[in-house]
């Protein structure tokens, strides 16, 4: 494929004309398919699972190990790229998100099983996640080379951008409807609807996820699925780089998805309703900024974006610091001004990311550079949130007053997330432009 056009589509002006794109309904359904996907995914690893697996006995390793799950079993994509030049991206991809309904709904009847211990309950749990995770990790292959195929480069960056705003909405609604569901104490029935909603958008993304365009060519076939040596990959400077500069990125954001949870319930002492609903507030701003970023990075480029997210992710992690040693009260208020500017800071620098990755990864094959590049970058993903849980374990119960600063373990944990986050910033120095032509650069 080549030029502007999309195989059978033209362009579209989404639901009720409100979201004008270069492209027609089919490739629009990609957006729908991550909205109602988002109601699944925000609770099956989110803040959800995490607050029931704390309620079931987990500390913070196994908390870390949970959130190593997602990340560390894309490891899968590796063998899935093997099989993906011999099937359609659309249904490996469908009977991957088909069969993972099943562990959430197996996941879902966990709160229920009183007569079985909390341990064994958390065992129980915790098999699900892996299978789900493992089922997501295999078929999530097919998913980058499908965009690649369909999205022409030039209307990448509006396309990810909208696609993002698609699962911040569905984020939003799926907190707001978790935390009124668990309104009041938190009981099990509760955490079990909470989950059976995770089940219905799963159902309903598979609706929209087999009405997008295939938009694969059997001519790009052999191209886009050959084997590249991890040498050859090495050897491609502004991937290499992109790569040292995402590995030291997720030594930030590898554990965000569960310390953070944990710091407002045992700490700050937040109900579980009350950190649903401040959760909302990370995916809340994004939608008023992400189609703005997703035109400013097609114009020039992501590497500046880059560089203006992440330092601005470390000042807000700053605070987080500040708030957990004492400095600043943790109200809600500030909790919640804290979770929109660093949902903003996040989602710009996933769309940039992500708008960098697809410029830097060849045509010859795309298949595998994206299953490498994701493997490698979840597997530290992976290991950072298992080496941070022991660390917070190994500190305890330590209350260290310094000045004015009360020190407790959690505080360990925000400040050296944000001096890493910094470390990132000085890092972006390193990265290269695939193409002088290209607007990506500084």
């Amino acid at each position: 494929m080549s030029g502007r056009k999309f195989p059978g589509d033209c362009g579209y002006g989404g639901p009720w004309g409100l979201f004008p794109v270069p492209y027609g309904n089919g490739v629009f359904g990609f957006h729908w398919f991550n909205f109602y996907n988002a109601l699944c995914f925000q609770i099956i690893v989110g803040a959800p699972v995490v607050l029931l697996a704390k309620d079931l006995g987990a500390n913070s390793t196994i908390l870390g190990v949970i959130a190593s799950f997602t990340p560390l079993l894309t490891i899968l994509q590796l063998p899935a790229a093997r099989f993906l030049g011999r099937h359609s991206y659309r249904s490996f991809a469908l009977a991957g998100w088909t069969t993972r309904i099943l562990f959430i709904a197996i996941a879902a009847m966990v709160p229920l099983l009183g007569f079985f211990s909390r341990g064994i309950r958390l065992g129980i749990l915790l098999f699900c996640l892996f299978c789900f995770s493992a089922i997501r990790g295999f078929s999530s292959a097919a998913f980058l080379p499908w965009v690649t195929g369909i999205v022409p480069s030039e209307f990448r960056g509006r396309f990810i951008s909208l696609d993002h705003f698609f699962i911040n909405s569905g984020s939003v609604l799926i907190m707001l409807v978790s935390a009124l569901l668990m309104a009041g104490q938190s009981e099990p029935w509760r955490y079990s609807l909470v989950l059976w909603v995770s089940v219905a958008g799963a159902a309903v993304s598979l609706v929209y996820l087999g009405g997008i365009p295939e938009g694969r060519h059997s001519s790009s076939i052999p191209t886009s699925s050959a084997r590249v040596p991890l040498s050859s990959m090495l050897r491609n400077v502004p991937f290499r780089n992109s790569m040292l500069f995402g590995l030291l990125f997720t030594t930030v954001a590898g554990g965000l998805g569960v310390f953070p949870v944990e710091y407002l319930k045992m700490q700050a002492g937040f109900s579980t309703s009350a950190i649903y609903a401040l959760s909302a507030g990370t995916f809340l701003a994004p939608l008023f900024i992400l189609q703005r970023v997703g035109r400013w990075v097609d114009r020039r480029g992501s590497i500046p974006m880059l560089r203006l997210a992440t330092g601005s992710f470390g000042v807000v992690l700053l605070f987080w610091f500040a708030m957990s040693a004492g400095i600043l009260p943790h109200g809600w208020g500030l909790v919640f001004l804290l979770n929109i500017t660093g949902g903003m800071a996040m989602a710009a620098f996933n769309m940039a990311n992500l708008h960098f990755g697809m410029s830097v990864v060849p045509a010859e094959g795309k298949i595998h550079y994206f299953a490498v590049s994701t493997v490698i970058i979840n597997l530290a993903t992976g290991i950072v949130p298992v080496v941070w849980g022991v660390i917070l374990d190994s500190l305890g119960g330590l209350d260290l007053v310094e000045g004015p600063l009360h020190l407790r373990r959690h505080s360990f944990y925000f400040l050296g997330i944000a001096l890493l986050s910094f470390a990132a910033l000085a890092s972006s120095r390193i990265l290269i432009r695939p193409d002088p032509k290209s607007p990506e650069g500084g």
